[in-house]
């Protein structure tokens, strides 16, 4: 018999409680349900691409080399930027150049010879994360 009275006595405690809920659940603070962030835009932004093919190091001392690009100096793509590129993949904005328009770019190719066949297309890039300057030649 004393079963039930344990029972009752749970279920006028588990009514009181949620009446108490009811009655001041204005004045409770709940956890809100948090939205996450939307991600960022992706921006892609339309370039003339051309290719070019050297050896060596530029003026700061980085090996030129896959996945090389040369940015323009009013080019919306931030110098060191990590870049997918519809037409070659993975690269980097590793220079800049003043001889290129707002909306030029030349990227590092592997066949000197296949260089004329590149000649200008128009690519995509997508920006997909901050670099870190590369490393320098000690001279």
């Amino acid at each position: 018999m004393d079963r039930p009275l344990a029972t009752i006595l749970a279920i006028v405690t588990l009514l009181c409680l949620f009446v108490w809920v009811l009655h001041d659940a204005d004045k409770i603070d709940g956890i809100q349900p948090t939205v996450p962030p939307e991600p960022p835009q992706e921006q892609i932004i339309k370039v003339t691409a051309t290719a070019f093919n050297i050896y060596g190091h530029d003026a700061n001392g980085i090996d030129y080399g896959p996945g090389y690009v040369i940015i323009s100096t009013e080019s919306e793509i931030p110098l060191y930027s990590l870049l997918d590129i519809d037409i070659c993949g993975e690269a980097q904005a590793l220079g800049v150049s003043d001889r290129l328009a707002k909306d030029e770019i030349k990227i590092w190719y592997n066949a000197p010879s296949d260089i004329p066949m590149f000649g200008t297309q128009t690519a995509y890039v997508r920006i997909i994360g901050k670099g870190d300057m590369p490393c320098q030649l000690n001279e």
